[in-house]
Order: C-alpha cells, then structure tokens, then sequence
C-alpha cells in the first residue's frame, strides 16, 4: 500500500532512526501456487466457493483434501494467512454431505479462535444452503443452546479445556455424536508444547479411547505454524503417523522487518530507552500515518500501558483522536468484550490493537499492514507468527521487532543473523509425565472403568493400583472403576496448576460487576491486595483478594503509579536419581522442592516507569514438588575450575548474573516460555555442599525442560557468552548480565569476570 511504501521511505531518510536500526530485511512477494477444484468435492461445495471468487485452490490445499480423501491423519504447516481452514473444512464438508450420520470436532486453543471459525464456516454454510448444522459448545455457549449443539451439531467447534471438563466427562449424553465421529480436526499445533502440550496428547488419549468405545476412529487433520519439528511434535500429540504438507502455495506480499534496538539514554551505565514507551511511539506513527497496525506486548500489564499510552498521545476533543481507535486484548477480558473488538477490527472501526500473544493466532481481524513486536515473544517461531499479522496477499507490510533491554532481546537483536539463519525451534512434550498421567488416568476412569491389560496406550497397571491404594479406584472383577465422590477433571487445569480462576469483581460506589478473570496463580503476582488492576483504559485498586474462594474486589482508581510484584524462592533438594556427564561437566537429575514467595510489590510511575516506593504482600507461600538438574561447580569440574578463579567476594554476584543470563536465554533452545523455567545459583548449596547452579521447571512434576536443559546445555552457555562478550557496556547493564549493583566490588569488573568464567568453563569443557 501507498501509505506503508512512504512511511517506510521515510524512516530510511530518518538518521536518527537508521542510527538504531540493526537489520533491515525485505522479503520479496511471491506468487501462488494453483490447483483446480477437486472434481470430487461435492456441487453445492463448489457453487459456494465459487460465489466467493474461489475458481482454484492453492496448491497445499488441493494436496492436504487429496491426502484425506486417502484417509491420512495429515499435519499441515504453512504461514499465517495462507488458507490453512480450507485444508480441514473441504474434506469435512464432502464427507459430511456423502455420508449423513457423520460428524466433526474442531479443537481450538482459545474460544476466540473457535468464535471465529465459526463465523467463517456459517459464511458458507448458511447463506449456500450447505444442510449441515455447525455449533460452537465452549464455556461462553448458553445453557439453552448446548442440548442443540450435542444433538444436531454434524461440526462442533469447542476447545480444550470444554473437551476435557465438560463433553468428555459426560460422554453418555453425546452417544450419537461419538459414535459418528469421522474428523477431529486440531489446529494451531505448535502451542501444544511443554507442559500444555503434554496434558493436551492426554486428553486425546482420552477422547480416541472414548470414541472407540462407541466404535468410531475418527481421522485427524492438524494445523501447525512452522516450527522445528512439526511432524514430530504431531505425531507425539495425537501418537498416529502423519502426512505432512508443508508446501505452500499461497501468495504473499512484500515484507519489511525492521530490527530497532532503542536509543541509549545512559551510555555510561548502558540504560536504554524503554521498550514500551518506543513501541508506544513507532505505533503512534504508523496509525498517524493511517496504517493500520498491531502491537505485540509481553505481559498483560504493558498490553494495557501501550495502549493507554497510545491514546493519550492521539487524544484530541477537537477531531475525536484523529478517528483513530486503538483497543487492548488480552486473556481475562469477558466474552463481550472480546467479540466487540475482534468485530471492530475486521469491520475496520478499530485501527490499532495492542495485545499479549492472544491475538498471535488465526483469528479473523481484518487486514492489518504493520506489526509491532514489543520485546521477544519468547520464540522464533511466535516472532514470525505475530509478524505475520500483518500482511494481507499481495500487500507490502512491515514488522518492527523493538528489543526490550533483557539479555535475550540484546542478543537477537545484536546477532539478527542468528534469528533469519535458525530453523524455528522444535516443540517438545512430556505426555507419560508421572504428575499430568495420573490426573488423566483419574478423569479416564471416571469416563469408563479400565479393564485389565488395557493400555493408556502403555502398560498402567502399577499405576492403577496406585490409585486404588489412594482410594479413588476400585479394582472388582477385571476392571477399575471410579470410586471418589470428586468430579476429577474439575480439580484438573490444562494449562496451568491452578484449577480454577479468580474472578475480579467492581464494587465501587456499590456496584457488584464483573470485569474480568484470571488464573490463581498470576493472581498472587498481579491482584494482591493494594495492587493496580489495568483493564482498558481503566485503573482499579485491589481492595481484598480472596484465593480460597476465588474472588478479587477492586474499585477504580487514580493514583499516579502502577505495581509490579516481587517473587522470592527457594529450594530444597529431595531425591537424586542420576547424573549426566557434558564434556566434564557433572549434571545431576533430581526432585525439588520449591518455594515461591511474593512478599513485596514496587510501585512504578507511568510515563517514566520511575520506582517511587514499595508495599507488602501477605499471602501463603506457594510449594510446588518438581524436576531440577544442578550444574556442580566442584574443582573437579570445568565449570569449577573457572568458578575458582572468581575473587571470593565476587562469586555470589557472578553466579547471579550467569543465573540471569541462563533464565533469559535458554528459552531461545528450549521452546518455552520464560516462566515455565527457573535458575537460581548456589555459592554452597546446602544439599550438594558445593556451588552450583539449579535449573528447575516450574511447574507440579516437572515437564522434562530441566531434564531436555542438559542435552542444549553447551548452546545454551556459548550464546550467554556471546551476549556478554559483544555488549558494549563497561560493568554491566540491563543488557547483559544487569547494572553494577552494591553487592559489587568495583575493582572488579563483573561483566569482565561473568565473562571470563563463561569462557573458561567452555575451552576448559572442549
């Protein structure tokens, strides 16, 4: 588009700008690739697609309906925007007219994504007369509507958390729906990883056990982003061979990322300009310059910072911001509001939309023609997802990637070689995890008693008569049978260890509404009393949390401030059970115990993001069982030589910035998020009675990061001395291994000796 050409011309003529610019890369349009129209696909399917100006099908499309028409369970991996739903919604569409009884479930990973899909397939069903009933059943659909949807619904459209709490455990009263079931149809596979992942390949455990039991074997179509290892991590989850299309055919527009590494505002002490407020400014030019635009943040908090902040640059009572509306979007908003904005954007009556990594899927929201990444979302693979936002066709679009000051966004965009050379990173999961398998084993029993030898798919015999030693199984006959008075899969959440969320309600002047929702565990870290509540555009302060029975009150507010909390934990080592040896270096594999604490809260100014004060928190610490390995720095060690050679006062500020660095980094190689993994360094651990570092999953059981850490261990540690190798800082900055601080001894340099005892355990370790 014109306005993006010259927006784009003008930032190369901007010095000022260039000056920050580490890469700039353009992707060059492509055209398609075309097949005909299957013969095969039925007149009325046809007829439908052509009243939408479809007379061909990209290439992949017309593969992925030849292969299921050959009965192959097919993984399809192509870019944002390239037609993926045609590759499950032909196939579907003809089996569902050729044979009556038939029917379909499409998984998505969030409401939204099903919301969507729905409106996209009633846009064919509907108005073409297509005789085939499509009906959403998630947590949003009315209780008067659900009887409907089991009984007539030839597709229905929920996601996992719907499937496991609400459709399987009642499987009785889907009979005719199961034992029907042709096609599950699983999209956007490449956020099944880790530990969600791992309780998703459980779930359909459960469902593939279930539908058989009803005597169908439905055939699975899967959708993945493009990431390392797409066949694998599909294969792994629904445990069936795949055929895998990864040939795109779909065109696509030019491209421009744009690589920015914000100003320095201190070059002595190597502080950047913050990453919200130049996100918020790059937004603000695009949107003036009349582009439509995304903004990608990294937490809830800086989704509603950015977009606060870019409203207040835009406000103007004069000419009603320009006629530019900009939304926040993110997890916990209540269903009317989600709907309202995603509407806004396709119906073009919102400009601007600042999200967390809710938007990062394929919803429908229209074209955008630019996207901001506010700071690295974490992987390679979601960085080009959320990129590809933006980009319609055969439009020319951009993506600013605008690093944040933490060591992994430094080293990504000091080396954007590294990000344009890597493949995406592989997805990994854990499915036979001790933890997330007997939880599943529960909720599978209750659903349909075990018979003896049967499998889950393996041997669970020993694990069976575990549960019946804990009493919640009976063993009577040749079967298991449930035998708690629980409802398992309600004391069981997928996606994180907290089974139910909090629901924060508005009781200002009286008032008693609900605004909003969120998981118990953020809620310890974000609504604790006297916290700041962000939600569009409004600030609330949390007058009372109540974790015991979910709630949290707040009322609206206007203080000058908002609140960031600080988490505090230990670790107590319970069993060893092995030890890996990498290039000398000794790992050992053990249980832990952790304990996390938030006892204290900042309170940060807006604007400036200065830290004007500190409150406490009262609430219980939080213990969780887990899996670690320890990286001992023992003399006898690699790792150990070099920790010996660290003056002694320095030692403990040393293991804490390698700790930092450890933290920000291995998220690059292992495929998760920040906060899935912990590191904390030991100068003498009480447990082994040496230094060491811990490198510890966080969640219940352990999901096999701490384990999968040693096998990317020695990557791992050459890109944490890269990245304090090439910083420019002189002792340190938020960079690299973080400021200079008053544990230090400044006649050392500790960015010199992290450094050097980096570089050391690896010649040492050759």
């Amino acid at each position: 588009m014109s306005e993006v050409r010259s927006f784009l011309d003008g930032l190369k003529n901007n010095p000022a700008f260039m000056d920050n610019v580490t890469r700039w890369e353009i992707l060059p349009s492509r055209e398609g690739k075309f097949s005909p129209i299957p013969d095969s696909l039925p007149p009325v399917v046809t007829r439908a697609l052509e009243g939408r100006g479809i007379t061909s099908l990209y290439s992949h499309q017309a593969e992925c309906y030849a292969a299921a028409e050959r009965g192959e369970d097919l993984c399809v991996v192509t870019p944002t925007a390239s037609g993926k739903t045609m590759c499950y919604n032909l196939p579907v569409l003809k089996t569902l007219l050729e044979e009556s009884e038939s029917r379909a479930l499409y998984l998505f990973p969030t409401k939204a994504l099903s919301q969507d899909q729905q409106s996209a397939l009633n846009d064919i069903v509907l108005s073409d007369e297509i005789p085939i009933k499509v009906s959403t059943y998630d947590g949003d659909t009315p209780g008067s509507l659900r009887m409907s949807a089991r009984q007539s619904g030839r597709i229905i459209i929920s996601n996992p958390d719907m499937l496991h709490s609400g459709i399987l455990p009642n499987h009785p009263k889907w009979i005719d729906f199961f034992k029907s079931l042709r096609y599950i149809v699983l999209d956007e596979v490449h956020t099944y990883r880790g530990v969600f992942g791992s309780q998703m390949c459980n779930l359909l455990r459960r469902l593939k056990r279930i539908a058989a039991f009803y005597g169908s074997n439905p055939q699975f179509i899967c959708c993945s982003a493009t990431i390392g290892n797409p066949a694998e991590l599909t294969r792994a989850i629904i445990e069936k061979p795949v055929t895998l299309v990864d040939n795109n055919g779909a065109p696509s527009g030019e491209k421009h990322l744009v690589f920015y590494n914000p100003p320095l505002v201190d070059a002595v002490q190597g502080i950047r300009k913050g990453v919200v407020n130049s996100s918020q400014q790059m937004a603000v030019r695009l949107l003036n310059s009349g582009i439509k635009t995304i903004v990608f943040t990294r937490s809830r908090v800086k989704t509603e910072l950015v977009a606060s902040y870019i409203n207040k640059k835009l406000q103007n009572v004069y000419n009603d911001n320009s006629r530019i509306k900009v939304e926040s979007y993110r997890g916990g908003y209540l269903p009317g509001e989600r709907r309202k904005i995603e509407k806004g954007l396709r119906d073009g009556d919102i400009q601007g939309v600042v999200s967390t990594n809710a938007l990062e899927l394929g919803i429908d929201i229209g074209g955008l023609d630019a996207a901001v990444l506010a700071g690295f979302p974490g992987s390679i693979a979601s960085s080009w997802q959320q990129a590809g936002r933006a980009g319609r066709s055969s439009a020319l679009s951009a993506a600013f990637f605008i690093a944040s000051s933490s060591p992994v966004d430094q080293y990504l965009v000091q080396t954007p070689e590294y990000f344009f050379g890597s493949n995406p990173e592989s997805g990994f999961i854990d499915p036979d995890n001790l933890f997330i398998l007997l939880d599943h084993l529960k909720c599978a029993a209750f659903e349909i008693p075990f018979r003896e030898g049967e499998g889950f798919p393996g041997d669970i015999s020993a694990l069976l008569a575990y549960l019946e030693e804990n009493g919640v199984l009976r063993h009577t006959g040749d079967s298991w049978y449930w035998a708690d008075r629980s409802y398992p899969s309600e004391q069981i959440s997928l996606r994180t260890g907290a089974a139910e969320n909090v629901v924060i309600i508005d009781t200002t002047k009286g008032r008693h509404n609900v605004i909003g929702e969120m998981d118990s565990h953020s809620a310890r870290e974000l609504i604790f009393d006297e916290a700041i509540y962000l939600h569009r555009g409004e600030q609330y302060i949390v007058k009372k949390l109540d974790l015991e029975n979910h709630l949290c009150t707040v009322e609206e507010s206007d203080v000058n401030y908002y609140t960031d909390s600080i988490l505090k934990s230990d670790i107590k080592v319970l069993e060893e059970d092995g030890e890996t040896d990498v290039k000398g270096q000794k790992v050992k594999h053990c249980d832990i115990l952790l304990r996390n604490e938030v006892s204290k809260y900042k309170k940060i100014k807006f604007q400036t993001h200065e830290n004007i004060g500190y409150g406490e928190i009262h609430l219980p610490e939080e213990e969780i069982h887990t899996r670690s390995v320890f990286l001992s720095l023992t003399d006898e060690s690699p790792a150990g030589r070099a920790f010996s050679m660290v003056p002694d006062l320095m030692q403990a500020p040393v293991l804490s910035r390698v700790a930092t660095l450890l933290r920000n980094t291995a998220p690059l190689f292992l495929l998760c998020r920040g906060t899935d993994i912990g590191v904390s360094g030991r100068v003498r651990d009480p447990h082994y009675e040496c230094p060491g570092i811990f490198v510890f999953d966080t969640y219940p059981g352990g999901i096999g990061l701490a384990d999968n850490f040693t096998a990317k261990m020695t990557e791992i540690l050459t890109a944490c001395l890269d990245l304090v190798a090439e910083c420019s800082c002189s002792e340190g900055c938020p960079s690299c291994v973080g400021p200079p601080d008053q544990q230090d001894q400044f006649e050392s340099n500790p960015r010199i000796l992290t450094r050097d005892f980096l570089r050391i355990w690896l010649e040492d370790g050759k």
